[in-house]
């Protein structure tokens, strides 16, 4: 647990403290994790749009077919697919993480 120091005219405001923090603090927890959660959403959305296939295809793809890479390789637009692979797989990774943590704190 975290020890946080509260001016004294708002804690007289928020009387009972304990229950108005705890409320207050869970709320700003699943705000800030709903936007976490969507912005990286809205990242990963705009690789499957740009290679046409979601994640675990594509590093798949990536690893498995010569034709899917040097069609790639080919193209201007998707040259740096290698960069794009490593920053989706991050933000895949922290996806799930802020779930894990938006879960936890709803049923906390």
């Amino acid at each position: 647990m975290v020890t946080i120091q509260v001016r004294e005219a708002y804690a007289d405001a928020l009387e009972p403290l304990d229950r108005s923090v705890d409320e207050a603090l869970r709320r700003l927890a699943t705000e800030r994790a709903a936007q976490r959660i969507a912005e990286l959403q809205r990242k990963i959305r705009d690789w499957e749009e740009k290679y046409h296939c979601r994640y675990d295809l594509f590093a798949y793809r990536t690893t498995t077919d010569e034709g899917f890479v040097s069609e790639l390789d080919s193209q201007p637009a998707t040259q740096q697919w290698e960069a794009d692979l490593m920053l989706w797989e991050s933000h895949m990774q922290e996806l799930d993480k802020w779930l894990k943590r938006l879960q936890s704190i709803l049923t906390a």
